[in-house]
This record gives structure tokens, sequence and C-alpha cells, in this order.
């Protein structure tokens, strides 16, 4: 399957519906670029369901101390972030 999207001025693109059909991405999913060869310019692009994020959401300990619940999700995600490889 093909898809072709143009990027916006602020670096966006849009998921052809066929695509995001075919890999069941729904709103509130992730996405993960990695790159695998970038001579020619190619990337792998993972799917991590919103789902997937909700389970793991409180399991982990933390020994981040900070009551601003929305600094400590920031930190926690680039933490997650770098420890899966995804960024």
């Amino acid at each position: 399957m093909n898809g072709l999207t143009t990027v916006t001025t602020k670096g966006q693109v849009t998921i052809p519906l066929d695509v995001r059909k075919m890999l069941n991405i729904a709103i509130g999913d992730k996405v993960s670029f990695t790159t695998i060869d970038p001579g020619n310019m190619k990337v792998v692009i993972k799917i991590i369901s919103s789902h997937v994020v909700d389970e793991l959401a409180g399991s982990l300990s933390s020994k981040i101390k900070n009551s601003d619940y929305k600094n400590v999700r920031k930190i926690s995600g680039k933490l997650l972030a770098r420890k899966y490889k995804t960024t």
C-alpha cells in the first residue's frame, strides 16, 4: 500500500486514510520515527496505541519528586522515549 502526503509549513503530515485503517491508527495514538537508511532517506514509522500508554500509566516507580503533574509526565515521557529508543 502506498500513500502520498505533503509536509506543511509546520512540518506536519497527514497519514492517508487507507493507511490509518490498515494499521488501526486511532486518535491519541503515538507515532515514532526511526532512521534505518539515512543515505536513501528511509525511516521506520511505529504506531504506539494509546491503549498501551494507558495500560502502562502508574506501572513505573519514579524518583522524580514534583507536584506538577504535567512536568512529571513530560520528564517521564522523555525518559521512556530514551529507554525504548523512540527518539
